[in-house]
Protein backbone atom coordinates (compact mmCIF):
# COMPACT_ATOMS: atom_id res chain seq x y z
CA UNK A 1 0.00 0.00 0.00
CA UNK A 2 2.84 2.39 0.84
CA UNK A 3 4.28 1.99 -2.67
CA UNK A 4 1.04 2.95 -4.42
CA UNK A 5 0.73 5.99 -2.13
CA UNK A 6 4.27 7.10 -3.04
CA UNK A 7 3.51 6.45 -6.73
CA UNK A 8 0.35 8.61 -6.53
CA UNK A 9 2.16 11.45 -4.74
CA UNK A 10 4.90 11.49 -7.40
CA UNK A 11 2.29 11.64 -10.17
CA UNK A 12 0.46 14.51 -8.44
CA UNK A 13 3.74 16.40 -8.06
CA UNK A 14 4.47 15.87 -11.75
CA UNK A 15 1.05 17.26 -12.70
CA UNK A 16 1.63 20.21 -10.38
CA UNK A 17 5.00 21.01 -11.95
CA UNK A 18 3.56 20.84 -15.46
CA UNK A 19 0.83 23.31 -14.51
CA UNK A 20 3.12 25.57 -12.45
CA UNK A 21 4.77 27.91 -14.97
CA UNK A 22 7.26 29.29 -12.45
CA UNK A 23 9.36 26.09 -12.30
CA UNK A 24 11.38 26.02 -15.50
CA UNK A 25 14.16 23.55 -14.63
CA UNK A 26 13.39 20.49 -16.73
CA UNK A 27 15.54 18.36 -14.43
CA UNK A 28 12.91 18.51 -11.69
CA UNK A 29 10.30 17.35 -14.22
CA UNK A 30 12.53 14.42 -15.17
CA UNK A 31 13.14 13.67 -11.49
CA UNK A 32 9.37 13.50 -10.91
CA UNK A 33 9.03 11.07 -13.82
CA UNK A 34 11.91 8.95 -12.51
CA UNK A 35 10.47 8.79 -8.98
CA UNK A 36 6.99 7.95 -10.28
CA UNK A 37 8.26 5.14 -12.52
CA UNK A 38 10.45 3.75 -9.77
CA UNK A 39 7.67 3.82 -7.17
CA UNK A 40 5.44 2.05 -9.66
CA UNK A 41 8.18 -0.53 -10.14
CA UNK A 42 8.43 -1.18 -6.40
CA UNK A 43 4.67 -1.68 -6.28
CA UNK A 44 4.72 -4.02 -9.29
CA UNK A 45 7.49 -6.06 -7.66
CA UNK A 46 5.62 -6.38 -4.37
CA UNK A 47 2.45 -7.76 -6.02
CA UNK A 48 4.13 -9.90 -8.69
CA UNK A 49 3.15 -13.57 -8.84
CA UNK A 50 6.05 -15.02 -10.80
CA UNK A 51 9.72 -14.42 -11.54
CA UNK A 52 9.13 -12.64 -14.87
CA UNK A 53 6.77 -10.09 -13.31
CA UNK A 54 9.14 -9.58 -10.40
CA UNK A 55 12.10 -8.95 -12.72
CA UNK A 56 10.07 -6.36 -14.66
CA UNK A 57 9.08 -4.53 -11.47
CA UNK A 58 12.66 -4.70 -10.20
CA UNK A 59 13.95 -3.29 -13.51
CA UNK A 60 11.55 -0.34 -13.25
CA UNK A 61 12.61 0.31 -9.66
CA UNK A 62 16.24 0.75 -10.78
CA UNK A 63 15.24 3.86 -12.76
CA UNK A 64 15.54 5.74 -9.46
CA UNK A 65 18.99 4.55 -8.48
CA UNK A 66 20.49 5.07 -11.92
CA UNK A 67 19.01 8.38 -13.05
CA UNK A 68 18.12 10.30 -9.87
CA UNK A 69 21.77 10.81 -8.75
CA UNK A 70 22.56 12.45 -12.11
CA UNK A 71 19.43 14.61 -12.00
CA UNK A 72 20.11 15.57 -8.39
CA UNK A 73 23.65 16.60 -9.33
CA UNK A 74 22.36 18.74 -12.23
CA UNK A 75 19.76 20.37 -9.98
CA UNK A 76 22.48 21.06 -7.41
CA UNK A 77 24.63 22.71 -10.11
CA UNK A 78 21.64 24.80 -11.23
CA UNK A 79 20.94 26.00 -7.68
CA UNK A 80 24.64 26.77 -7.19
CA UNK A 81 24.80 28.63 -10.53
CA UNK A 82 27.39 26.30 -12.04
CA UNK A 83 26.93 25.64 -15.74
CA UNK A 84 27.74 22.16 -17.05
CA UNK A 85 28.52 22.08 -20.81
CA UNK A 86 25.80 20.38 -22.84
CA UNK A 87 28.26 17.89 -24.29
CA UNK A 88 29.25 16.81 -20.77
CA UNK A 89 25.59 16.39 -19.78
CA UNK A 90 24.98 14.32 -22.91
CA UNK A 91 27.92 12.04 -22.11
CA UNK A 92 26.75 11.58 -18.51
CA UNK A 93 23.23 10.75 -19.68
CA UNK A 94 24.58 8.27 -22.24
CA UNK A 95 26.59 6.47 -19.55
CA UNK A 96 23.58 6.17 -17.23
CA UNK A 97 21.40 4.94 -20.10
CA UNK A 98 24.01 2.29 -20.88
CA UNK A 99 24.05 1.16 -17.25
CA UNK A 100 20.26 0.94 -17.27
CA UNK A 101 20.36 -1.14 -20.45
CA UNK A 102 22.45 -3.68 -18.55
CA UNK A 103 19.76 -3.73 -15.83
CA UNK A 104 17.28 -4.70 -18.54
CA UNK A 105 19.33 -7.85 -19.19
CA UNK A 106 18.50 -9.28 -15.76
CA UNK A 107 17.18 -12.81 -16.16
CA UNK A 108 18.84 -13.15 -19.56
CA UNK A 109 22.51 -12.28 -19.00
CA UNK A 110 24.65 -12.35 -15.87
CA UNK A 111 26.35 -8.95 -16.29
CA UNK A 112 24.16 -7.14 -13.74
CA UNK A 113 22.75 -10.04 -11.71
CA UNK A 114 24.46 -13.41 -11.77
CA UNK A 115 21.53 -15.20 -10.13
CA UNK A 116 17.96 -14.23 -9.19
CA UNK A 117 15.58 -16.11 -6.90
CA UNK A 118 11.87 -15.43 -6.44
CA UNK A 119 10.30 -15.33 -2.94
CA UNK A 120 6.92 -14.44 -1.49
CA UNK A 121 6.07 -13.42 2.06
CA UNK A 122 3.26 -11.70 3.94
CA UNK A 123 4.90 -8.33 3.18
CA UNK A 124 4.92 -9.08 -0.56
CA UNK A 125 7.19 -10.49 -3.22
CA UNK A 126 10.92 -9.98 -3.05
CA UNK A 127 14.03 -11.18 -4.88
CA UNK A 128 17.35 -12.45 -3.66
CA UNK A 129 20.25 -12.08 -6.06
CA UNK A 130 23.98 -12.19 -6.49
CA UNK A 131 25.56 -9.27 -8.28
CA UNK A 132 27.50 -9.10 -11.53
CA UNK A 133 30.21 -6.64 -12.64
CA UNK A 134 27.82 -3.98 -13.97
CA UNK A 135 26.20 -3.70 -10.56
CA UNK A 136 29.59 -2.56 -9.29
CA UNK A 137 29.68 0.04 -12.08
CA UNK A 138 26.22 1.17 -10.98
CA UNK A 139 27.43 1.63 -7.39
CA UNK A 140 30.47 3.58 -8.63
CA UNK A 141 28.24 5.95 -10.62
CA UNK A 142 26.05 6.44 -7.54
CA UNK A 143 29.11 7.29 -5.43
CA UNK A 144 30.57 9.62 -8.07
CA UNK A 145 27.43 11.76 -8.38
CA UNK A 146 26.93 11.83 -4.63
CA UNK A 147 30.48 13.03 -4.00
CA UNK A 148 30.28 15.48 -6.92
CA UNK A 149 27.09 17.00 -5.50
CA UNK A 150 28.69 17.40 -2.08
CA UNK A 151 31.80 19.01 -3.62
CA UNK A 152 29.65 21.47 -5.58
CA UNK A 153 27.70 22.34 -2.43
CA UNK A 154 30.81 22.88 -0.30
CA UNK A 155 32.40 25.00 -3.03
CA UNK A 156 29.27 27.13 -3.33
CA UNK A 157 28.96 27.80 0.39
CA UNK A 158 31.71 30.43 0.10
CA UNK A 159 29.81 32.23 -2.69
CA UNK A 160 27.23 33.73 -0.32
CA UNK A 161 26.41 36.69 -2.59
CA UNK A 162 25.60 34.35 -5.50
CA UNK A 163 24.17 31.23 -3.85
CA UNK A 164 21.81 30.97 -0.89
CA UNK A 165 23.44 29.12 2.01
CA UNK A 166 19.99 27.93 3.08
CA UNK A 167 19.31 26.31 -0.29
CA UNK A 168 22.72 24.61 -0.30
CA UNK A 169 22.17 23.29 3.23
CA UNK A 170 18.79 21.88 2.23
CA UNK A 171 20.25 20.10 -0.80
CA UNK A 172 23.11 18.71 1.28
CA UNK A 173 20.63 17.40 3.83
CA UNK A 174 18.56 15.77 1.11
CA UNK A 175 21.64 14.17 -0.42
CA UNK A 176 22.89 12.76 2.89
CA UNK A 177 19.37 11.67 3.89
CA UNK A 178 18.92 9.66 0.70
CA UNK A 179 22.34 8.04 0.99
CA UNK A 180 21.65 7.14 4.63
CA UNK A 181 18.40 5.42 3.70
CA UNK A 182 20.10 3.54 0.87
CA UNK A 183 22.94 2.43 3.16
CA UNK A 184 20.41 1.29 5.77
CA UNK A 185 18.65 -0.87 3.18
CA UNK A 186 21.95 -2.44 2.14
CA UNK A 187 22.89 -3.30 5.72
CA UNK A 188 19.50 -4.05 7.28
CA UNK A 189 16.93 -6.35 5.71
CA UNK A 190 13.61 -4.55 6.09
CA UNK A 191 10.24 -6.05 5.18
CA UNK A 192 9.33 -2.79 3.41
CA UNK A 193 11.59 -0.97 0.96
CA UNK A 194 12.33 2.51 2.32
CA UNK A 195 13.74 4.06 -0.87
CA UNK A 196 10.32 4.91 -2.40
CA UNK A 197 9.42 6.79 0.79
CA UNK A 198 12.79 8.56 0.93
CA UNK A 199 12.64 9.43 -2.79
CA UNK A 200 9.15 10.90 -2.46
CA UNK A 201 10.12 13.00 0.59
CA UNK A 202 13.27 14.14 -1.22
CA UNK A 203 11.24 15.11 -4.29
CA UNK A 204 8.88 17.24 -2.19
CA UNK A 205 11.76 19.06 -0.47
CA UNK A 206 13.62 19.75 -3.74
CA UNK A 207 10.43 20.95 -5.40
CA UNK A 208 9.69 23.36 -2.54
CA UNK A 209 13.24 24.72 -2.81
CA UNK A 210 13.01 25.25 -6.57
CA UNK A 211 9.62 26.93 -6.26
CA UNK A 212 11.06 29.37 -3.72
CA UNK A 213 13.98 30.15 -6.03
CA UNK A 214 11.61 30.60 -8.96
CA UNK A 215 9.27 32.95 -7.08
CA UNK A 216 12.08 35.30 -6.10
CA UNK A 217 14.08 35.08 -9.33
CA UNK A 218 13.92 38.06 -11.72
CA UNK A 219 14.55 35.63 -14.59
CA UNK A 220 11.73 33.15 -13.92
CA UNK A 221 9.10 35.21 -12.10
CA UNK A 222 6.14 35.56 -14.50
CA UNK A 223 5.02 38.88 -12.99
CA UNK A 224 8.43 40.45 -13.55
CA UNK A 225 8.69 39.01 -17.06
CA UNK A 226 5.19 40.19 -17.98
CA UNK A 227 5.97 43.67 -16.64
CA UNK A 228 9.20 43.84 -18.65
CA UNK A 229 7.55 42.69 -21.89
CA UNK A 230 4.55 45.00 -21.46
CA UNK A 231 6.78 48.08 -20.91
CA UNK A 232 9.20 47.32 -23.77
CA UNK A 233 8.72 46.52 -27.42
CA UNK A 234 10.42 43.30 -28.54
CA UNK A 235 10.85 42.32 -32.19
CA UNK A 236 12.54 39.02 -33.09
CA UNK A 237 14.10 38.03 -36.41
CA UNK A 238 15.63 34.83 -37.71
CA UNK A 239 19.24 34.54 -38.82
CA UNK A 240 18.07 35.35 -42.36
CA UNK A 241 16.33 38.47 -41.00
CA UNK A 242 12.84 37.10 -41.38
CA UNK A 243 10.21 38.46 -39.01
CA UNK A 244 9.43 35.81 -36.33
CA UNK A 245 7.48 37.51 -33.53
CA UNK A 246 6.92 40.70 -31.56
CA UNK A 247 5.34 41.92 -28.33
CA UNK A 248 2.11 43.89 -28.27
CA UNK A 249 3.91 47.06 -27.15
CA UNK A 250 6.18 46.83 -30.22
CA UNK A 251 3.07 47.00 -32.40
CA UNK A 252 2.00 50.14 -30.55
CA UNK A 253 5.34 51.81 -31.32
CA UNK A 254 5.47 50.47 -34.88
CA UNK A 255 1.86 49.95 -36.08
CA UNK A 256 3.00 48.52 -39.43
CA UNK A 257 4.25 45.37 -37.66
CA UNK A 258 0.63 44.23 -37.35
CA UNK A 259 0.60 43.81 -41.15
CA UNK A 260 3.88 41.89 -41.38
CA UNK A 261 3.69 38.22 -42.35
CA UNK A 262 5.41 35.80 -40.02
CA UNK A 263 8.60 34.12 -41.27
CA UNK A 264 8.83 36.50 -44.21
CA UNK A 265 11.39 39.27 -44.93
CA UNK A 266 10.70 42.76 -43.58
CA UNK A 267 8.48 44.63 -46.05
CA UNK A 268 10.40 47.47 -47.70
CA UNK A 269 7.49 49.83 -48.31
CA UNK A 270 8.14 52.52 -45.72
CA UNK A 271 6.93 52.84 -42.16
CA UNK A 272 8.47 53.98 -38.92
CA UNK A 273 10.50 50.77 -38.45
CA UNK A 274 12.17 51.00 -41.86
CA UNK A 275 12.96 54.65 -41.27
CA UNK A 276 14.46 54.47 -37.79
CA UNK A 277 15.55 50.90 -37.04
CA UNK A 278 16.12 48.94 -40.22
CA UNK A 279 19.39 50.74 -41.13
CA UNK A 280 20.71 50.14 -37.61
CA UNK A 281 19.71 46.47 -37.76
CA UNK A 282 21.41 46.03 -41.14
CA UNK A 283 24.56 47.75 -39.90
CA UNK A 284 24.62 45.56 -36.77
CA UNK A 285 24.22 42.33 -38.76
CA UNK A 286 26.88 43.23 -41.34
CA UNK A 287 29.55 44.88 -39.22
CA UNK A 288 29.08 44.55 -35.47
CA UNK A 289 31.18 42.08 -33.49
CA UNK A 290 29.54 43.16 -30.26
CA UNK A 291 26.86 41.10 -28.56
CA UNK A 292 24.53 44.11 -28.37
CA UNK A 293 24.43 47.73 -29.49
CA UNK A 294 22.13 50.49 -28.30
CA UNK A 295 21.14 53.99 -29.37
CA UNK A 296 18.17 56.35 -29.43
CA UNK A 297 15.90 57.88 -32.02
CA UNK A 298 13.36 60.71 -31.88
CA UNK A 299 9.87 60.57 -33.28
CA UNK A 300 7.89 63.80 -33.01
CA UNK A 301 7.92 64.66 -29.27
CA UNK A 302 9.00 61.22 -28.11
CA UNK A 303 12.44 59.73 -27.52
CA UNK A 304 12.94 55.99 -27.84
CA UNK A 305 15.92 53.92 -26.76
CA UNK A 306 16.63 50.70 -28.61
CA UNK A 307 18.91 47.71 -28.15
CA UNK A 308 19.84 45.29 -30.91
CA UNK A 309 21.26 41.93 -29.89
CA UNK A 310 22.06 38.43 -31.09
CA UNK A 311 20.11 35.30 -30.21
CA UNK A 312 22.47 32.38 -29.75
CA UNK A 313 21.81 28.65 -29.71
CA UNK A 314 23.21 26.13 -27.27
CA UNK A 315 26.37 25.88 -29.37
CA UNK A 316 26.78 29.67 -29.20
CA UNK A 317 26.04 29.95 -32.92
CA UNK A 318 23.85 32.88 -33.99
CA UNK A 319 20.21 31.82 -34.38
CA UNK A 320 18.69 35.23 -34.91
CA UNK A 321 18.41 38.82 -33.70
CA UNK A 322 16.18 40.83 -31.41
CA UNK A 323 15.36 44.50 -31.02
CA UNK A 324 14.17 45.95 -27.73
CA UNK A 325 12.58 49.42 -27.82
CA UNK A 326 11.26 51.50 -24.94
CA UNK A 327 10.09 55.07 -24.40
CA UNK A 328 12.60 57.26 -22.52
CA UNK A 329 11.01 60.61 -23.26
CA UNK A 330 10.85 61.56 -19.59
CA UNK A 331 14.19 59.97 -18.65
CA UNK A 332 17.42 61.99 -18.97
CA UNK A 333 19.75 60.19 -21.42
CA UNK A 334 22.97 60.80 -23.29
CA UNK A 335 22.70 60.15 -27.03
CA UNK A 336 25.50 58.46 -28.95
CA UNK A 337 26.93 60.77 -31.59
Amino acid sequence: MIYIICFSIALLLLLYIISYAGVVDYNIVLLCVVVAISNGGYYALSVSTNLEEAILGNTLSYVLGIFSPLLFFLIMCSICRLRIPNIAVSIMCAIQIFIYMTVCTCGKLDIFYKTIQFHQSEAGTYLTKTYGPMHTVYLISLAVYTVAGIVVAIYSISRKTVVSRTNVDIMLFVDLFTISVYANERLVKNTVELMPIAATITLIIILMTLIKISVYSPYNNPEIIDSEVSSSGYIVFSKRVKYMSSSEYAKVIFPEIAEWELEKPIPGDGGKFNTYLRPALTEFINNSKERTVSNVFRYKEQIFCYEIGKIRGSGRSIRGYYIRVFDVTNIPIIENK
